[in-house]
């Protein structure tokens, strides 16, 4: 049963919370195939009310599970059940997730903390090369992006993540090896192109277990772990301090003795690889392959995230969504901010070098960036529990971050040569901006729909977010030490610029749902209303009793004996109220409801999606 085809339509009316600029008359739903019915033999062409062919492995995998058809609008989710499964997932999934992000940001800033270790002198490194070191990382990033798309959309996700994570644990101990600028630089473009999977990683696979609300909040705590790692790097360079004061191993005078910074980089790796194997081993691909979620607990873990108005995953890469994602204002405006959000990023680099400048020694150094780290902790879990209480205030409350970060940098670049002073201010940055990026990566997620789109328009954050990383730090050079007012100037200005972007994305937003509510509200005639109905229609062979049949798979499918309401054939009165805008089945062919959101379409398809702001 390989390659039949099913058909889609839209029916009923269904109000969403949110709203976008899309008419009825532009995006009909589903445009699916008239984006590109090339690539599907005998698709159809889309009718008055939207409606096309889809093959049934273009659609969401959620549909190889028993239940996931049919009309759910009336389902009541038993509410313990529903916290029953989100704590099984949260115990497996976000101490993986957290500890995988504290050991990116540990590895990534590895040659910060190494630089007050003995790093720049073994390594004859200028203050310039040690930037340019920081910007051939990005370089790496920059280049990974959509080639991990790619890999997302074909390969399992853990299994991706596990193998990337295990190259970059390798790529970490090697820099004690590697002795010189020009070896360094071919490590850090690898180890950034390595590391470049992780934050679409998790964008993705947070968007597959959780809530809006949820996914936001945990891609925040998950975020908090770079103050974690900033904690735990300066307790790690604090011991390797203590150890005995040598030259690089690699050196034949050095007769086999470890430098200080070496022991940092060894000790970094070893934590890496340890985490790889535990995320091998137990993180799963999606919640329909979770392993440790029973049948039933698989099915409430889909159901419990139908507000996200998308599906889980499905795994064909559509060109005509990548290029949906490219053309769509708001991937673009998103990709400006995290040019801008990252323009602070060059201090990851040298906040060694600025808390010495500011007259400390290099032991009071080594745990005096303990404190950034906390600061950013106790900031992310302040945004995290406004955006709990104000689910819908994505922009409002980044908005508000920045003003402890603008007062901060204000400080640093007027106040007179007080270390004292000048550290504190330098503390409080991470109080601001940092909630701003963390809300981005969750906003831009719950924002798009269609799996394709949504990994491209992760990837165009990415791609912005290396641009920031790879220009930040440049303008860290010696003629502006030891205050480096020209540095914070720019880090100022373009905090300014942050405010109106995200006030501006927030009111291009809200604009397109009042257009599409507004669209849907006018809506009189069925064929009208069917182009907002969060339902539509998919056909399968008649023989099939779920989707995963159609797609000539077998896992999680439910059997011949199942129930109508687990595989929902169209009974007659609704197939004669959906006939005057629909297609009747083809031959051998069964006409089923699903939600919208298993279709795969994108936000601009499905003229039921809303965006939260």
């Amino acid at each position: 049963m390989a390659t039949k085809e099913s058909s889609v339509s839209s029916k009923d009316d269904h109000q969403k919370v949110g709203s976008s600029t899309d008419s009825p008359q532009t995006y009909t739903a589903p445009t699916l195939e008239a984006a590109h019915h090339h690539h599907h033999h005998g698709a159809g062409a889309v009718g008055a009310a939207g409606a096309g062919t889809a093959a049934a492995k273009d659609l969401d995998i959620s549909l190889a599970l028993p239940g996931m058809t049919g009309v759910h609008e009336e389902d009541d989710l038993d509410p313990y059940e529903s916290k029953r499964v989100k704590r099984k997932i949260d115990w497996r999934v976000m101490p993986l997730l957290c500890a995988i992000y504290t050991l990116q940001f540990l590895d990534k800033n590895a040659i910060g903390a190494a630089t007050i270790l003995g790093f720049l002198k073994d390594n004859q490194l200028t203050t310039a090369q040690l930037n340019n070191l920081g910007t051939f990382f990005y370089v790496g990033l920059l280049a990974s992006q959509i080639p991990h798309s790619y890999a997302f959309q074909k390969f399992p996700v853990a299994k991706y993540l596990a193998v990337m994570m295990f190259l970059w644990a390798m790529l970490v101990g090697v820099h004690c090896a590697a002795i010189g600028y020009k070896k360094l630089i071919a490590l850090r473009i690898l180890l950034g192109f390595t590391e470049g999977c992780i934050t679409p990683g998790i964008m993705l696979v947070t968007s597959m277990f959780y809530t809006r609300t949820e996914m936001g909040e945990r891609v925040g705590w998950t975020f908090q772990c770079n103050g974690i790692a900033q904690i735990l790097s300066g307790f790690i360079a604090f011991g390797a301090f203590h150890t005995p004061t040598h030259t690089p191993l690699s050196l034949p005078q050095n007769h086999g003795k470890v430098a200080q910074w070496q022991w940092f980089m060894v000790i970094i790796s070893l934590l890496t690889f340890v985490v790889c194997l535990a995320f091998a081993a137990f993180f799963p691909d999606s919640p329909t392959k979770a392993g440790f979620l029973t049948q039933q607990d698989k099915i409430v873990a889909i159901k419990r995230i139908r507000a996200n108005q998308s599906g889980v995953e499905t795994k064909k890469w559509k060109k005509y969504q990548f290029f949906e994602a490219v053309k769509d204002p708001k991937a673009w405006i998103f990709m400006l901010f995290a040019v801008l959000a990252n323009f602070v990023g060059g201090i990851g680099i040298q906040y060694s070098l600025i808390i010495k400048d500011m007259g400390f020694s290099v032991l009071e150094t080594t745990l005096l960036n303990i404190p950034s780290g906390g600061c950013m902790v106790i900031t992310v879990t302040f945004a995290m529990w406004m955006l709990h209480r104000y689910p819908n205030a994505r922009g409002w409350i980044s908005v508000l971050s920045y003003i402890p970060s603008i007062i901060s940098v204000i400080l640093l670049i007027t106040l007179p040569d007080n270390r004292i002073g000048l550290l504190v201010a330098f503390y409080c940055i991470q109080l601001g901006n940092t909630p701003a990026v963390v809300l981005s990566l969750s906003w831009i997620t719950t924002t798009t729909s269609g799996h394709t789109k949504k990994l491209t328009q992760h990837a165009m954050w990415l791609i912005g977010y290396s641009v920031g990383q790879m220009v930040a730090p440049q303008w860290w050079k010696d003629k502006y030490k030891p205050r480096n007012r020209v540095p914070w100037a720019i880090i100022l200005t373009s905090y300014c610029c942050q405010v109106v972007i995200i006030l501006s994305l927030r009111w291009y937003l809200n604009q397109r749902n009042v257009t599409r509510d507004k669209a849907a509200a006018a809506a009189t005639t069925e064929e009208e209303k069917e182009k907002y109905s969060e339902y539509g229609w998919i056909e399968v062979p008649v023989d099939s009793t779920t989707i995963a049949n159609a797609n000539g798979k077998g896992d999680g499918a439910s059997t011949a004996g199942d129930s109508q309401d687990e595989m929902v054939v169209v009974g007659e009165k609704e197939k004669e109220k959906a006939s005057a805008s629909t297609p009747a089945p083809a031959p051998g062919m069964k006409r089923v409801r699903v939600e919208k959101r298993f279709l795969d379409l994108t936000d601009f398809e499905n003229l039921s999606f809303r965006y939260v702001l």
